[in-house]
C-alpha cells in the first residue's frame, strides 16, 4: 500500500451509521475529487492501530458502489465498541494512494450488541441433611472470560451484589455453548446468585439472564 497525507479538501467527513437488525449501514460525506475509500473496522478492545503500520485488513470501496447500495453494508458479529475509519483515496502515477487525514473526522464508533449469557442455578435437598446440592448451569454464543463472572453466597437470603455475602471466582474460561459446572455443596440456609465481577465493564458487553 501506498501512503500519503490527504489536503483537507480531500477529507471524509461526517460518517453516520444507522442499523438494520444486525446490520450496520455506514454513509459519509464524499470529497467532490474522491472516486474510492478504504474502510477500515475494528473492536475497540483490540486496540486501535489504523494507518500505515496498522494490520488490520482494508475494505476498497467506490462511489459507485456507495450510491447502488445507498452506504455501505456491514455485519455486526462482536459485542463491545467498535470502531469505523474510512480513508479516502486517489490513483497517483498509475498506482493506488491511500491518504491518511491524521484527524478524526473520517471515524465513528458504535456500541454493538450485548451478547447475552443464561444461567440457572438449581438446588437439590436431602431429607435429613444439613446440606444441599447445588447445579450452575451457563450457556452463551460467544467465549467468556472466567474473570467476567463470579457467584456469591448468602445465608437465608439471596444475594443482591458482589459485596452482599462471600464471593467466589471462576477457574475456567466458558466456551461458547453451555458449560454444566461441577456440583457444590452448600447449607441447607445458604442461597447464591451469579453476577458481574465488574458490573461497568462487563454489563455493556454482556446481558445476564437468569433461566
Amino acid at each position: 500500500m501506498n501512503w500519503s497525507y490527504a489536503e483537507s479538501n480531500q477529507w471524509i467527513k461526517e460518517p453516520k451509521i444507522r442499523m438494520q437488525d444486525y446490520a450496520v449501514i455506514l454513509s459519509w460525506q464524499w470529497p467532490k475529487n474522491i472516486e474510492f475509500v478504504y474502510i477500515c473496522k475494528a473492536a475497540e478492545e483490540d486496540g486501535l492501530s489504523f494507518g500505515e503500520e496498522s494490520s488490520i485488513p482494508m475494505k476498497l470501496y467506490t462511489r459507485e458502489e456507495y450510491k447502488s447500495n445507498a452506504g455501505y453494508k456491514d455485519t455486526v458479529d462482536s459485542i463491545g465498541k467498535i470502531v469505523y475509519k474510512i480513508y479516502p483515496a486517489i490513483h497517483e502515477n498509475g498506482k493506488i494512494v491511500i491518504l491518511n487525514q491524521d484527524n478524526q473526522h473520517n471515524e465513528i464508533t458504535i456500541k454493538a450488541q450485548k451478547a447475552k449469557i443464561y444461567y440457572s442455578i438449581k438446588y437439590k435437598k436431602g431429607w435429613f441433611s444439613s446440606k444441599k446440592t447445588v447445579k450452575i448451569t451457563i450457556k452463551s454464543e460467544v467465549f467468556i472470560p472466567k474473570e467476567t463472572l463470579c457467584y456469591v453466597k448468602k445465608k437465608e437470603s439471596h444475594p443482591t451484589s458482589t459485596i452482599d455475602g462471600s464471593i467466589y471466582h471462576f477457574v475456567n474460561d466458558f466456551q461458547p455453548g453451555q458449560t454444566s459446572l461441577p456440583e457444590i455443596q452448600i447449607n441447607k440456609d445458604d442461597y447464591i446468585r451469579l453476577f458481574f465481577t465488574n458490573g461497568k465493564q462487563y454489563g455493556d458487553l454482556y446481558e445476564l439472564i437468569p433461566e
